[in-house]
């Protein structure tokens, strides 16, 4: 329910305090040990500061006043960044023709600006009728420990009666698993945040309620509640129009549904609210844009032109690959310039739009095997890395499974994070980070280019004489999968999901979300670089990042995470999926992969690496989705806090080169069979592997 909408209501406190809220205060008053000793120690220490909690008269008064001006930019409930705690809906405001009954409401000067005073423009968030689905939940308290909260490695307590922190979700009264840090990326304590991070996809259109009690510093000392919350929680008098603001929703929509979760009022030292973004505003555009290109391309593929062919010596016992084939195919074009720095097209209705045609070069590889024994061969799309091209798919493994197996290779650039896009994305961190939406806006575009790219190789391409050997065509348009490694793993869970054609894919080394993974990847270092220099204090930069994912969910695979296999888009078949990763990977942490086998229903393959919160074991072979992570006993432990591991440890590139790996990847794309390859549990040597 939006915070305007609530303050009318008159449901509020009306010159007494709520039950639960007289009984938390008497506890508060004579427990002196445990978090209720703690709560009122912070409480009096903020009310010491500001006003006493009581009116002259003792009675403690909840009622807002009956007419509340307009919303200022910063919520006073967390006085340590304007933007504090987010995301929040403070930053709403009610829209009936929003699926979710809001919109976001941010305003210039509610996220940071830069050194050079760059504004951060929040117009594009406020297209979205809610927050992500998988963004970390940001506040902070001075010089707080984590001492007793959530962490990803005892995610079970959650659940604990006792939980310091709580995400509820309003409508079920469910708990969220959830953990808890403190950014260890920043320089110093003062610049440290603390972040939620949900483990599991949030419902779309759905309204979660977040509490935290109990919470110390240091020495053991209560962390200082604002006086702001202090205000609220307590009723006490407040002439700050922004607490006044939230008074009736908290009294009607916070603290009740936390209190009956056990989350007494007293207790509490921060609580907020906030709404995930709908489906259909999160992924509308990309769902139209993908409608568009099956309209335009058809079952016969978009046009297309040889641009290159060149052939390999198949009589060599040691090539793989007979004929490497440069297309230039004609995509549709949905994105406003076509290159980079450029944003979708939007009609009146707000959806994308066709504004012409791009030519993408399209790589098809054809191994010796089926050059020299002609047949049809399955087509597997490749999905490369960071910032890369699709010449990653020339890779030798990669070549000698092609050739093993009989499998034509198909790649293109992932246009939005190609090598062509890295001088746009640099200069949007370093001087405008509010123009965000130039990464997953032109990503889309990417996708609708490997959705027609597929079409394009499984139509008319498959009967060109380019492919077609003693009069065979060696692609069979019917069997097709996809293959990604990092980036390819993170944007593929985005475009597999949403493909119309695709059933099944692996993503190696990949997970979700961005806001998770990049600051414990050393692929990273080089931006948080550029944006240390851009922004005077750390916690800037973070809360600029985390709240961008609102823009980059339907751009890579968290905004697609019910989309896959739980909740597929009309007439979209639902997808199986295997993850393979490696524990120790530098570049891509496996916590943002267990998301996503939580999100696909994944189960590990018994015997399991070891076990993952949230995800089964299944004795192989099994059908559906599978999770599996390769463990290398000469690699140092991971880090428990969000810094990546060291780089020269890196399991990256390990599970594409494991020959069980690749034996377990043949079985899915194949037969759709997940199999057990690994001797026992999935181990080895990185020396061996990938060294």
């Amino acid at each position: 329910m939006a915070l305007a909408g609530v303050l009318i209501l008159g449901a509020a406190c009306t010159g007494t305090p709520s039950t639960s809220a007289t009984a938390s205060a008497t506890a508060s008053e004579t427990d002196t040990t445990g978090d209720s000793a703690t709560s009122t120690t912070a409480a009096t220490e903020a009310t010491d500061a500001t006003t006493d909690a009581t009116s002259t008269t003792g009675v403690v008064n909840c009622e807002p006043p009956a007419e509340v001006g307009a919303r200022g930019p910063c919520n006073p409930l967390d006085p340590s960044l304007c933007a504090l705690p987010y995301p929040s809906n403070f930053y709403t405001t009610p829209d009936d023709s929003a699926a979710s009954g809001l919109r976001l409401d941010l305003v210039v000067g509610t996220l940071e600006s830069n050194k050079d005073g760059t504004e951060f423009d929040p117009t594009l968030l406020n297209e979205k009728d809610g927050f992500s689905i998988l963004a970390p939940l940001l506040f902070q308290f001075e010089s707080v420990s984590l001492d007793g909260v959530i962490g990803h490695e005892n995610l079970d307590a959650y659940a604990d009666a006792a939980a310091k922190t709580v995400i509820l979700d309003a409508e079920t009264g469910e708990r969220i698993p959830h953990f808890v840090e403190l950014d260890m990326t920043a320089p110093n304590d003062a610049e440290r945040l603390m972040l939620i991070y949900p483990v599991t996809p949030l419902r779309h259109g759905a309204r979660y309620v977040v509490g935290v009690r109990g919470l110390v510093k240091g020495d053991g000392q209560p962390v200082a509640v604002s006086p702001g919350f202090a205000a609220l929680r307590d009723c006490a008098p407040t002439d700050d129009p922004d607490v006044l603001y939230q008074r009736g929703h908290y009294e009607e929509a916070v603290f009740p549904l936390l209190a009956a979760d056990g989350f007494a009022r007293g207790d509490l030292q921060l609580a907020w609210d906030f709404t995930t973004v709908s489906r259909e505003s999160s992924l509308g555009q990309m769902e139209a844009i993908r409608d568009q290109v099956i309209d335009t391309v058809g079952d016969e593929g978009p046009k297309y032109s040889i641009q290159s062919v060149e052939d390999g010596d198949c009589n060599d016992p040691n090539q793989t690959i007979g004929r490497t084939i440069i297309v230039d195919m004609v995509a549709p074009l949905y994105t406003v310039e076509d290159g980079p720095d450029t944003l979708l097209s939007r009609g009146d209705d707000g959806l994308p739009y066709q504004t012409g045609d791009t030519t993408v070069e399209v790589m098809v590889r054809i191994p010796c095997s089926l050059i020299n024994d002609p047949k049809p061969g399955l087509i597997l799309q490749y999905g490369h890395g960071l910032f890369g091209s699709y010449g990653e798919a020339k890779g030798g493994y990669l070549s000698k499974m092609a050739d093993d197996n009989g499998w034509v290779i198909i790649a293109s650039d992932w246009t939005g994070m190609a090598g062509d896009d890295v001088g746009a994305v640099i200069n949007m961190l370093a001087f405008e980070m509010s123009r965000f939406s130039i990464l997953p806006e032109r990503t889309m575009q990417g996708f609708a280019q490997k959705m027609a790219a597929l079409r394009m190789v499984r139509g008319n391409f498959a009967s060109d004489p380019a492919v077609t050997f003693g009069g065979v065509s060696v692609i069979d348009p019917d069997h097709f999968a996809y293959y990604g490694n990092s980036q390819g793993g993170i944007l593929g869970g985005g475009y597999l999901a949403a493909s119309p054609d695709l059933t099944r894919g692996v993503l190696g080394v990949g997970g979700t979300p961005y806001a998770l993974l990049l600051p414990r990847s050393v692929d990273f270092d080089g931006y948080f670089y550029l944006l240390k220099d851009a922004y005077e204090d750390h916690r800037q930069i973070i809360v600029n990042l985390m709240a961008a994912q609102t823009l980059w969910d339907p751009g890579e695979a968290a905004g697609w995470a019910w989309a896959m296999n739980r909740e597929p888009s009309p007439g979209i078949p639902k997808k199986d999926v295997l993850l393979q990763v490696a524990i120790g990977d530098a570049q891509v942490t496996t916590l943002g992969a267990q998301i996503q086998a939580r999100a696909y229903g994944a189960a590990t393959i018994a015997p399991q690496t070891r076990p993952v919160f949230g995800v089964a074991e299944k004795e192989a072979p099994f059908t559906g989705s599978g999770f599996v992570e390769w463990y290398y006993s000469d690699v140092p432990d991971e880090p428990v806090v969000n810094l990546p591991p060291k780089k020269d440890f890196d399991t990256h590139q390990c599970p594409r080169k494991e020959a069980a790996a690749q034996a377990q990847l043949r079985d899915f794309v194949v037969d759709g069979v997940i199999n057990q390859h690994c001797d026992g549990k999935c181990e080895g040597l990185r020396s061996e592997t990938c060294g």
